[in-house]
């Protein structure tokens, strides 16, 4: 409790001036990024340079450890650089406000948050004015029409800890949220953990519909999840040691490579 109250407060940023507009394109670039944590003075990514253009499905994959949520938390600005910039449609983020960058993503996590009260309040979230159709398109999207359909006060319908909700509905839940918010910045982190395979199947062929136009960083544990994208940052360390497509890393038979026939090929 004290190390938290003695904690020095985030740096006012209000005088930063507005500089992306709604219309965000989503380009993104690393350039020579490092960080390290204060805490333990231990370098976590060394020298990280990648783009992700507008629109392309950018996988991260590597072992326990290696940066792949350091480098969202990084790109989010939950903490500052130790070195390098990273751009955001050509703005460096350390001259837009934390916020300004927040406001550019929407994420998918693992462990799914879900607050107490209706669902219709767990979709819209913060935003405001959102209209029926908007909820029907994103929840017929990840397969939750049936579900709505069958509550008794349907979007009204309250959710609490006792709500007989299994982990897959939550998980829908909360990636219909991300579709509504409709950011040009999509963070996955391996977002389909928590549904059966039929289900799964679903939603990412919504998915991928839904994230064409937008740039989407995907935080890969099962590699056959990510075959399709664009492009994949291979960790290890933090250091990206392979960058390419599925087939092309294969081929090259090296790290990406032992790692997808870890996961498939038989003891």
């Amino acid at each position: 409790m004290f190390e938290f109250l003695d904690e020095e407060p985030l740096p006012d940023e209000s005088e930063k001036a507005h500089l992306i507009n709604w219309n965000t394109h989503g380009d993104v670039v690393f350039d020579h990024v490092q960080f390290g944590y204060e805490d333990t003075n231990k370098i976590v990514i060394h020298d990280l340079c990648a783009e992700a253009r507008s629109g392309e499905k950018i996988a991260i994959v590597g072992p326990t450890g290696a940066g792949k949520t350091t480098i969202v938390n990084v790109l989010m600005r939950f903490h500052d650089l130790t070195g390098g910039d990273i751009y955001i449609d050509g703005v460096n983020t350390k001259d837009m406000s934390r916020q300004e960058v927040r406001d550019n993503f929407c994420m998918v996590l693992q462990d799914t948050w879900l607050f107490e009260g209706t669902i219709r309040e767990n979709l819209v979230y913060n935003l405001k004015d959102v209209p029926d159709s908007v909820l029907d398109e994103a929840c017929e999207t990840v397969g939750l029409t049936h579900l709505i359909n069958t509550l008794p006060e349907g979007y009204d319908t309250v959710i609490s800890d006792d709500a007989n909700l299994s982990a897959g509905q939550k998980q829908q839940l909360t990636i219909a949220r991300a579709i509504i918010a409709n950011k040009p910045i999509l963070i996955l982190d391996e977002a389909t953990s928590s549904i059966d395979t039929r289900t799964e199947l679903k939603i990412q062929e919504a998915m991928d519909k839904l994230m064409q136009g937008r740039t989407t960083f995907v935080i890969a544990h099962r590699l056959s999840t990510i075959k399709n994208a664009d492009w994949i940052l291979v960790l290890n360390e933090g250091d990206v040691i392979e960058q390419g497509t599925h087939e092309s890393l294969l081929e090259a038979n090296g790290f990406y490579a032992d790692l997808y026939r870890s996961q498939f090929d038989p003891v």
